[in-house]
């Protein structure tokens, strides 16, 4: 793991007059915890935008996997998980974001446009910046904000740097332990001739083995056979899933730089990044019969909510099932900077190339449960079969084996040029222009290859070798009461998927492609250019930024459609040019002495994602009754979401570590995306046609409080404590309502906090971090009998934990705990007597000897 060695390593900042009568931060050296603190501190005081940063030294001393998980620390930032770690990212609510890697913009192929962030490990980072408000030169593409990640450059740091990490995690549902590691070498030469020379080389690997349980209750439906003459809302079965599985994480830098004189610097950097997850899955559904013991069933009081019944004669489906996948993206860039003084030239071309895919195989088998008991009481609803034997396979009959993959690909090249000038005087600084040109591609052929195959006349019981029980025990870290072992799929064939569907009579070969109707391309051309200021009052402490970006956005939208007549698929495409003017100002006053009030005005936008582009057009005619006729599309002509963004921030600074700050927030969204049907009429005949389009606005505001401190006036080994803590209130109103409930935008929680105590003196240090989130909105489904529901997730905290010791200059130990709460989350559709699901991952725990030499 790397240390931050000075207060500054990482600091890029924007000096202007009023930062000369700021605290001098950047004369302290300081080392570890405090070095981090100093400079993301320094970050967030020079930068004239609203930033909030972690420096390397919070990432790597964190037991924190991934980005995700060091990003969730930061005032603003809600965070999703998946299989124990950190997934989705939101900033004020927003998921559109720019994500980019050292300035240039890095992308995960897929649907979307962004990174994930789960790709990164951790190790590789040498900052994050999340930008909450924009300038002129920023690179257009987040309403929400825009995350940079920074790698290391040789010319960080000061001479040679030789430093290895070897971690070993263990998981305690998985019962596994796998390894990590990390490396990094980096050197400058200087020489009379040709100047100075810098090389890097940085990689990491990691290896965790996970598990998470998941029991789910089936959607909710309106029955009138419970209790005569009442409609009663039952939950369509259950589910209980247990997925095994392995995380690997590799990633590489490779950076030289070269200065051959103080005005002219050379670089050339490639970075790779790759994800890739083995999932084994075990997943047993009992459904509701028609039938159940007399007397059983109980509603929630003054509901007629179903609270608990035994069902007999339920259908069992037991589904097992291997779900790989694949995050790969590569990154060159070469480019320089030229500086004669006043005027400052840089240029950058950059190369980004990413695929992703994803592998889903597995048998299913059905059978019959004599009896199935229900009580959805408890926080973790309890389940249980009786009077059927799940462990004999002669009980079970194979219904099908699943088979899907799906590949998505993208590239991007640019192109950038910026200049700046710096004026001798007046009230104008300094004017920047620049020039950014980018071609993206994207596209997911050969598409979705759909090939579930019915199996007929085999038993369990006929395929022995194919059969075992259920690998997982103790379901849901023994929380309620669980259906218990069952048998399941042996998974050692199920990614040998031919030769599985040999073994069952499915002479059917597996396709090479999915159907046409389904695969699109999409080409992206943007030019963009700005104009931008900085300026500062004479005899005023007032300095800022005014700028305008203009940006043309060029699509070439390729796919397919059917023509009901015929059978035949005929291709599509479609161009559109879209014009944006994006005017942003930030300003900035110095109360007094450390004592700041920023505010700034900006206009954003995202494009839509790329599926939602797709114009390919599935359309089905009803002979029958025409009226039914039915299509689904993409829309290529969906504009992007724009958005209007306020933002005002008080900020103390009392000394090198401490800080308070308070940020108010307005943001007025346009264009977000809802399906609309339409009717339209293809050859001759009337469809009902369902198409993205832009209906939907909100308006999102809140405020951000933010706080850290070392206690050093304490005496002794006292004044090794510290703390950081942050809060964040966000309010989201959209003009739409879901069965009379007023809703807010998905997956935003209108309160969230972090908590983090720290400790380092001498050799020690420790930090305990702790981070809550409200309940939120989590997704929205349609109920037969019922209508449109929402899930929500319930709130829930997640604790993560660390202890170090630096034996010598060379060596340092530390112990690493993640989710040491063993936290259970929980969601429900619409109201909490309808539970929806309950997941509970590994808490896993870590040691890690870092070498420097």
């Amino acid at each position: 793991m790397i240390v931050a060695e000075s207060a500054s390593s990482f600091a890029r900042t924007d000096n202007s007059g009023v930062d000369a009568e700021t605290v001098a931060l950047d004369d302290i050296l300081v080392v570890g915890k405090r070095a981090s603190l100093v400079s993301a501190q320094e970050i967030k005081r020079d930068k004239m935008e609203i930033v909030d940063s972690v420096v390397a030294d919070d990432i790597n001393k964190l037991p924190d996997i991934n980005v995700t998980d060091a990003l969730s620390r930061i005032t603003g930032v809600q965070i999703l998980r998946d299989r124990g770690e950190g997934a989705g990212v939101a900033i004020r609510g927003l998921t559109q974001m720019e994500t980019l890697l050292n300035g240039r913009e890095v992308f995960t192929a897929g649907s979307g446009r962004t990174l994930d962030f789960a790709d990164i490990p951790s190790e590789m980072l040498g900052g994050i910046d999340v930008y909450k408000t924009s300038s002129a030169n920023h690179i257009e593409g987040g309403v929400g904000g825009t995350i940079d990640l920074r790698t290391h450059r040789p010319f960080d740091f000061d001479g040679r740097q030789l430093l290895g990490s070897a971690r070993v995690i263990h998981g305690d549902l998985v019962d596994k332990e796998e390894p990590q590691f990390s490396t990094l070498l980096s050197d400058r030469w200087k020489t009379e001739s040709v100047g100075e020379f810098g090389a890097l080389v940085n990689f990491a690997y990691q290896r965790r083995a996970w598990r998470e349980d998941q029991k789910s209750a089936g959607n909710p439906i309106a029955r009138s056979n419970i209790i005569p003459g009442q409609s009663v809302i039952v939950p369509n079965g259950t589910s209980e899933t247990t997925s095994l599985g392995h995380r690997e994480r590799s990633a590489g830098s490779l950076v030289l730089q070269w200065r051959p004189s103080d005005a002219l610097e050379l670089y050339a950097e490639g970075n790779y990044a790759e994800l890739k997850t083995l999932q084994d899955s075990y997943q047993i559904n009992v459904t509701p019969s028609s039938s159940f013991v007399a007397g059983s069933p109980r509603l929630f009081p003054g509901t007629n909510d179903l609270q608990s019944i035994s069902w007999t004669n339920a259908p069992i489906s037991i589904l097992s099932f291997a779900r790989d996948t694949v995050d790969r993206t590569q990154q060159a860039a070469v480019g320089g900077s030229w500086n004669n003084g006043a005027l400052t030239l840089k240029t950058d071309l950059s190369y980004t190339k990413s695929f992703n895919s994803l592998f889903f195989s597995g048998p299913v088998f059905s059978g019959r449960a004599a009896q199935f008991n229900q009580d959805l009481s408890g926080q973790v609803p309890t389940t249980s079969v009786s009077g059927t034997d799940l462990l004999n396979p002669a009980n079970f009959q194979y219904a099908s084996m699943a088979y899907r993959t799906r590949p998505f690909n993208g590239e991007l090249s640019t192109a950038r040029l910026d200049g700046d000038y710096q004026l001798s005087s007046g009230f104008i600084k300094s004017v920047s222009a620049g020039f950014r040109y980018a071609k993206r591609r994207a596209g997911n052929a050969p598409g979705l290859i759909f090939a579930d195959a019915a199996v007929t006349g085999i038993s369990a019981a006929d395929r022995p070798s194919y059969i075992m029980a259920n690998p997982a025990d103790n379901f849901l870290g023994g929380e309620g009461g669980s259906i218990g072992s069952y048998s399941v799929g042996n998974l050692d064939s199920a990614r040998g998927a031919a030769g599985l569907r040999n073994a069952f009579g499915i002479t059917a070969p597996i396709p090479s492609a999915g159907s046409p109707l389904g695969i699109w391309g999409i080409s992206e051309e943007t030019q963009a250019g700005y104009l931008m200021s900085k300026f500062e009052a004479t005899g005023f402490p007032l300095d800022g930024n005014i700028g305008l970006r203009a940006v043309q956005t060029s699509e070439s939208v390729t796919g397919s459609q059917s023509a009901p007549s015929t059978g035949a698929v005929l291709p599509i495409n479609i161009d559109s040019t879209d014009i944006d003017y994006l005017p942003s100002l930030n300003l900035r006053y110095q109360l007094m002495k450390g004592l700041y009030l920023r505010g700034g005005i900006s206009k954003s936008i995202t494009r839509q994602n790329f599926d939602q582009l797709s114009p390919s057009l599935t359309l089905i005619r009803n002979t029958v009754t025409p009226s039914l006729n039915q299509g689904g599309a993409g829309n290529p002509q969906l504009k992007p979401i724009r958005s209007d963004n306020f933002d005002l921030a008080v900020e103390k600074y009392f000394n090198p570590t401490t800080s308070v700050y308070i940020t108010g927030f307005l943001k007025q969204v346009d264009g977000f995306v809802s399906n609309v049907s339409n009717a339209e009429v293809h050859d001759g005949f009337t469809y009902q046609v369902s198409r993205p389009q832009n209906d939907t606005t909100a308006t999102i505001n809140g405020f951000e409080v933010g706080y850290q401190q070392f206690y050093d006036f304490l005496p002794s080994w006292l004044s090794g404590f510290g703390t950081q803590a942050n809060y964040t209130y966000i309010d989201s109103e959209t003009p739409s309502s879901i069965l009379g409930q007023k809703v807010p935008l998905q997956n935003l929680s209108k309160h969230s906090y972090n908590l983090i105590g720290m400790y380092e003196k001498g050799p020690f240090s420790a930090r305990v971090a702790y981070n809550w989130r409200d309940t939120f909105l989590s997704g929205v489904t349609n109920i037969v009998g019922v209508g449109a529901l929402p899930i929500y997730t319930n709130s829930y905290g997640w604790l993560d934990a660390s202890v170090g010791y630096r034996i010598n200059e060379h060596f340092s130990f530390t112990i690493e705990g993640m989710n040491l709460l063993n936290t259970l989350r929980s969601s429900y559709y619409g109201v909490e007597t309808r539970p929806q699901s309950v997941w509970v991952n590994d808490t896993q725990v870590g040691a890690t000897m870092t070498v420097r030499l």
